[in-house]
């Protein structure tokens, strides 16, 4: 294809020499020949899955001779971003579940995690796989606070799409009963 869906598995058809260790590989456009990134070798015949790259933005597929890297075959290739949408409830318990229903590429991987909305971009807390579909249920954390529900790739740990969550304290009613009492 002329374009893919960052991060989702893309078919490639080749021919070439198809020697021991030779792979086609998807590396950003600038990439030096002979490095690679996500690949398959070629022995798994034509034509082969690949891993798109996570990151947006020209690329390029390469046939690499196994033993020297040597770039045989090139050709263009553009990576786009995915189309992400995320739904729930505004507020929820803190500590409780929150339903999300989603949409995106569901690629292998692909989770949907609550954290503190402070919390670095590549980090999580609980989390449901999106191969569980949409909706689905994820545990939110105790702390009540501002967070965010993120869909986050299995590649990388990349945020694709975030919304806010309010994390409400919990109300809680403890009586104490005296065994007299009983």
């Amino acid at each position: 294809p002329k374009t893919v869906v960052a991060g989702s598995r893309f078919e490639v058809t080749w021919t070439g020499p198809g020697e021991k260790g030779d792979y086609i590989t998807i590396v950003p456009k600038d990439l030096e020949d002979g490095a690679h990134r996500n690949y398959e070798y070629t022995r798994g015949g034509s034509p082969l899955e690949i891993t798109a790259l996570i990151a947006e933005g020209p690329a390029e597929l390469r046939y690499q001779h196994g033993r020297t890297g040597k770039v045989l075959a090139r050709a263009d290739i553009a990576v786009v971003a995915a189309e992400v949408t995320l739904n729930a409830a505004e507020s929820v318990v803190a500590g409780a579940q929150v339903t999300v229903e989603w949409t995106g590429p569901d690629n292998k991987g692909d989770y949907i995690t609550v954290v503190p909305k402070d919390l670095e971009d590549g980090k999580y807390a609980q989390y449901t796989y999106t191969r569980e579909g949409s909706p689905l249920k994820v545990l939110v954390p105790i702390e009540a606070g501002d967070a965010e529900i993120r869909y986050m790739t299995g590649q990388g740990n990349k945020v694709l799409a975030r919304i806010p969550l309010k994390l409400e304290a919990a109300e809680v009613d403890l009586r104490a009963v005296s065994f007299r009492d009983v």
